[in-house]
């Protein structure tokens, strides 16, 4: 339950942050992409079920505020929660190469199929310039920010973890 809570509190405080703050810290009209640095942990940390749930979570709030084609987020985040989860058994907490490969992966991924459903099919076909100037720079914009929040969500799953394990000895 308290699993639960925090990833409630922390979808929040995300969707909050992607949405409010960080506009206002755009670089070169690239705001980086947080949500999908919770989606990925919480994937990678926590499993399959947990990533669907906070992919689902994540989606649902960023189809409610864009007005696109409603579901179309939420499906993208509910793959990337799950795909990541399947990674979880490769997951040590202090490690920090897996994280910083499933973020990018994962914006990558996210990235890419957003210009495939949303820009493609709306006939606007320069993919180059939509790469070189849009999701490269959110990738490193993005995977620079996830470099600084990762440890915040390390150190709270780290609790959790070892409040688990207290509970179950």
């Amino acid at each position: 339950m308290k699993r639960f809570i925090i990833d409630v509190i922390l979808i929040i405080v995300f969707f909050v942050l992607q949405t409010t703050v960080f506009p206002m810290l755009k670089i070169a009209s690239i705001i980086p992409n947080i949500m999908v640095v919770l989606v990925s942990c919480a994937g990678f940390m926590q499993g399959e079920r947990e990533g669907l749930f906070v992919g689902f979570a994540c989606g649902f709030l960023m189809d409610v505020c864009t007005f696109d084609i409603f579901g179309f987020y939420t499906i993208l985040y509910m793959m990337v929660g799950y795909l990541n989860g399947l990674f979880h058994n490769f997951f040590y907490l202090r490690d920090l190469k897996i994280p910083v490969i499933m973020i990018t992966s994962s914006n990558l991924a996210q990235s890419l199929l957003t210009y495939f459903f949303l820009f493609l099919f709306r006939s606007r076909f320069d993919f180059l310039f939509y790469f070189v100037n849009i999701i490269l720079p959110e990738m490193v914009y993005t995977l620079l920010i996830a470099i600084i929040i990762y440890p915040l969500l390390w150190i709270i799953e780290a609790y959790i973890f070892k409040k688990k394990n207290a509970e179950s000895s």
